[in-house]
């Protein structure tokens, strides 16, 4: 049977395959080029990669050099979406700017050039280039930014481990980007920038283990000459204020910190636009710098905090009256037995959605949360009662409470909650499923699931029927799902009595990660009394 040959392929199948080839693997990529027909998608290729392999041998080189020269020049009508050049060995200059002017004539839109710490002399024919939108930079040396040098078109620049020598700064790339509006710079120092330069169009910037060579740099400065920034992310990047001078950002509205250190916040400095803000391991000078940098934002509606031990705030002050959205994560590390109080005061009365995560607390301290109609819940706390009896208006609740207790006070009900998903990972899960059960009129869906696996610490608290059944039950409930089913004795019961009285039940699924076991559980489910005769029994 004669095999097919690539070109019988379909035109973006083809594509593909050439897209994905680093084209120095001389045996496969010039087998496929044999094989095309000369006015084939060969010219319509997006992406192409040149890869010297790191191969140092001098006939490596030279036929390395022959395959770029002799792809690009392949077809005077190939257009590229992208061009990457990773070049281990050292090249000429005139080399290097031929071949980027051979993508140019064909409308180049993405160039990324990657010289592992050698020098690169930046093509001239860039300056003349109208469609460049996106350039990457990749451990290349820059010791000279022409004057004349200018990329008239480009948007997006990517700046990965570059060095500039000499005279040449990071402000002399950049005055050459009169439209830059997304700007990535990772490992990079950033000198002092000319009293008048401004980022007049860049919309976005990220600055990853970027360091500040003069003494009064620091990334509030930044934001002097960023007058339509909208979006900030910043990790492992030192002096993040400078006391010195006032630093307002009236068009900043996302603000990402990661992993760094902040020290007190300045007195002038002030977010007034600013909806979203992540604190992801931020170590802070206390707690009062992290008060304080929450009341400069009086618009914010979106806040992440990931909290470490060792971040020097012992109770996290959030308030914040036009927050909507909050997501607590306080469970990295060893939960050990602290004398002094650690935990969260909130006030956020617009909070409509939280998700909070806490191993750690033993201080919660929560306004009344009127608003709040999404909760996801993990805690271990004696006073968590506190904090989730205050979502008087929830309508999706996702619980899981570690501790025996009912995690909210007796007399709160919850008439408004119709989604439920509970863990079985505690002790007392069963009795929690009761109370919340009794309190709920309206419940419409109930998930069950073990998320974390068991924690039964405490002694396991058997399941007691209710003296009479719930009104969810006899009323509300159309939909039973109940994950990582094991069936114990005590989850059996529990499954009995749901199916036993749940009258609008439409659906019960129930699935088990004991597949020895499968059958014999789900056999023993099929028996059990539905009250419901539309009710649909499942098993994943």
């Amino acid at each position: 049977m004669e095999e097919p040959s690539i070109c019988e392929l379909p035109d973006d199948l083809i594509l593909k395959i050439l897209s994905l080839l680093p084209l120095y693997k001389e045996s496969t990529a010039t087998h496929l080029l044999t094989k095309l027909r000369m006015e084939g998608p060969w010219k319509l290729v997006p992406d192409v990669m040149f890869d010297d392999d790191d191969d140092e041998s001098y006939a490596s080189f030279v036929t390395f050099m022959n395959f770029v020269y002799g792809s690009l020049l392949f077809n005077n009508d190939q257009i590229l979406e992208r061009l990457h050049l990773i070049l281990n060995q050292d090249y000429s200059a005139s080399d290097i700017n031929i071949w980027v002017k051979l993508a140019v004539k064909r409308s180049v839109r993405k160039l990324r050039i990657q010289t592992f710490g050698k020098t690169l002399e930046l093509p001239r024919c860039l300056s003349t280039c109208v469609t460049l939108k996106s350039l990457v930079l990749h451990e290349v040396r820059i010791k000279i930014v022409p004057p004349c040098f200018r990329l008239p078109s480009l948007k997006s620049l990517h700046l990965f481990s570059v060095q500039f020598s000499g005279d040449v700064s990071l402000a002399s790339l950049l005055q050459s980007c009169p439209h830059l509006e997304y700007l990535v710079v990772w490992d990079v120092v950033v000198d002092t920038f000319p009293p008048c330069f401004l980022f007049s169009s860049l919309k976005s910037l990220h600055l990853l283990s970027t360091y500040f060579s003069e003494e009064d740099g620091s990334v509030a400065s930044l934001l002097r000459i960023c007058p339509v920034l909208e979006d900030l992310f910043v990790k492992r990047t030192c002096r993040i204020f400078n006391n010195y001078v006032p630093h307002t950002c009236r068009t900043l509205k996302t603000l990402i910190l990661r992993d760094l250190i902040i020290g007190s916040v300045p007195p002038l400095f002030c977010l007034p636009s600013l909806k979203t803000m992540h604190l992801l391991s931020v170590t802070f000078s206390g707690g009062e710098s992290v008060a304080t940098l929450l009341q400069r934002c009086p618009v914010l509606e979106d806040l992440v905090i990931n909290k470490t031990i060792d971040d020097n705030v012992m109770i996290f002050d959030i308030d914040a009256p036009s927050l909507k959205s909050l997501s607590i994560d306080n469970s990295k590390g060893k939960r050990a037995c602290v004398k002094e109080d650690r935990g969260f005061v909130i006030n956020a009365p617009s909070l409509e959605k939280i998700n909070f995560k806490d191993t750690f607390s033993n201080f919660l301290e929560f306004e009344h949360m009127t608003e709040v109609t999404e909760a996801n819940v993990q805690v271990i706390c004696s006073q968590s009662e506190k904090f989730i009896g205050s979502f008087t208006s929830i309508r999706h609740l996702s619980l899981c409470s570690l501790s025996s207790e009912t995690p909210y006070p007796r007399g709160t009900t919850f008439p408004y909650l119709e989604h439920l998903e509970l863990c079985t990972c505690s002790a007392g899960w069963a009795y929690l499923l009761v109370c919340i059960l009794n309190d709920s009129p309206r419940l419409k869906h109930l998930k069950l699931k073990s998320q974390h696996g068991a924690h039964y610490n405490d002694p396991m608290i058997l399941w007691k029927e209710p003296k009479s059944v719930p009104e969810c039950l006899s009323t509300h409930l159309e939909i039973m799902e109940w994950r990582q089913y094991e069936g114990t004795e005590q989850e059996r019961n529990v499954a009995a009595y749901m199916l036993a009285n749940a009258t609008s039940l439409k659906m019960a699924t129930f699935s088990t990660r004991c597949r020895n076991k499968h059958h014999r559980m789900l056999k023993k489910l099929k028996k059990l009394h539905r009250v419901s005769q539309t009710c649909q029994l499942l098993f994943d």
